[in-house]
């Protein structure tokens, strides 16, 4: 790090926009509107079958759990820059395998390996270019919150752009192009400003603490703790939010009549609403700690996924109240996807780096059981019984969260409070 760097990061100046941050909205455009709104239908169409978009979307999910591979890969080759990179242009191929794929299942499996290794590496990567790189907590913070900001503005763009293909009657195939395109143009914006940013990236020695993490706690001293509860409910939040996220774009033209247009639209609404409930998340977090935060996104989860669930019963459900509904769910990201990673290094026995790895891996189960579970459940008995196996999932994680996490966090701000000196 050059001494004009360090005088910046220290006194908490610095840009909190950077361009490399771009790749954060491939993220969003990518998974939270281009698969979400494409995937499903496709494979749907394809096969006649929703069981197999849940299996592919499943397989999207499961390899999210790649994350902490690909964080101990970039660690120990200090190959940051490269799996970044790789990671996008990694979206931009899968979308064009599925341009190129002509209805084929197996090449539909195999780019969903792709899409969801491509998020992994991304999502397990970016955050390091401003954690790890000597900055002040002022400018980490700002810097944090833009790059979350960037996730909900990709979903606005992606949604909009599909929203526009929808209405003009576009094929599969030409939206799929049109998602590599937008893709690989990020790609290339973060291939060409992220190497000064990598070149800043100080990484410490880990093997010797993540040896020392698994001989002093091991998996099943992990797993059977506070940290192991805040796990299980990730999961269980995990397959209530992603089993319905994954199969949305089957579920609101069939179960409420909402058009492919209408419901590209509505997820770029709620992209833009995300913006702003990232701000809230954040200032709330800031003031009153993780647990509020994660408290308040899983039970408005569980708000909006039974409002869907009983409005699926209806004959003729109220496109507003669908809307309403289908808008909690997806504002609860902001307040869970924020306070999510903090908790876990908050409870973890190991360190942040594996915190976050397990963290993330939980997330990618949950979605992983989401998807399947939702696609067999959507085939056998209707899309609404999706709905209901959220409300299931969600409603145990938050009474999990009461039941155990609570006391827990109880506890631990006591002894924090002890800690502290006298008059302090």
């Amino acid at each position: 790090m050059t001494a004009q760097t360090s005088d910046v990061t220290s006194n908490g100046k610095g840009p909190a926009f950077e361009w490399w941050m771009v790749s954060f909205f491939a993220v969003g455009a990518g998974f939270g509107a281009f698969v979400s709104l494409l995937i499903p239908p496709f494979v749907t169409q394809a096969t006649g079958n929703a069981a197999d978009a849940g299996i592919v979307m499943a397989i999207v999910s499961l390899a999210v759990v790649l994350g902490p591979v690909f964080g101990s890969f970039a660690d120990k080759y200090r190959a940051h820059r490269l799996v970044l990179n790789l990671g996008v242009f990694g979206m931009a191929l899968g979308f064009a395998m599925y341009a190129l794929s002509a209805e084929n299942t197996f090449v539909a499996a195999l780019d969903a390996i792709v899409l969801g290794a491509s998020i992994a590496a991304i999502s397990a990567v970016a955050p390091v270019f401003i954690l790890s790189a000597g900055k002040s907590q002022e400018l980490v913070a700002k810097q944090l919150t833009t790059l979350n900001l960037i996730n909900p503005v990709g979903q606005v763009v992606g949604g909009a752009i599909l929203a526009a293909a929808a209405t003009a009657g576009m094929s599969f195939e030409n939206r799929f192009w049109i998602a590599s395109i937008v893709i690989l143009i990020i790609a290339v914006i973060t291939f060409l400003t992220s190497a000064k940013p990598a070149e800043k990236i100080t990484v410490e020695d880990q093997e010797s603490k993540e040896h020392k993490d698994k001989k002093a706690g091991g998996v099943r001293n992990l797993l059977f703790s506070t940290f192991g509860v805040l796990l299980l409910v990730i999961i269980l939040s995990s397959v209530g939010n992603n089993g319905i996220n994954n199969q949305i774009a089957n579920m609101f033209p069939s179960l409420y009549g909402i058009d492919s247009a209408t419901t590209s639209t509505l997820i770029s609404i709620a992209g833009l609403l995300n913006i702003f409930f990232y701000i809230v998340a954040g200032r709330w977090l800031a003031r009153s700690g993780a647990m509020p935060d994660y408290t308040f996104g899983n039970a408005l989860r569980l708000v909006g996924v039974l409002g869907l669930a009983l409005l699926g019963m209806a004959a003729k459900s109220p496109v507003l109240l669908v809307a309403a509904s289908m808008q909690l769910l997806y504002q609860s990201n902001a307040f869970v996807r924020f306070a999510q990673p903090v908790l876990g290094v908050r409870f973890s026995p190991v360190g942040p780096t594996a915190a976050s790895g397990w963290v993330i891996a939980a997330a990618g189960i949950g979605s992983f059981i989401g998807s399947l579970l939702g696609g067999w459940l959507a085939d056998q008995f209707g899309f609404n019984a999706i709905n209901w196996m959220a409300v299931i999932a969600v409603g145990a994680a938050v009474l999990l969260t009461f039941v155990s996490l609570w006391p827990a966090e109880r506890k631990k701000r006591a002894e924090e409070a002890a800690a502290l000196p006298v008059g302090a």
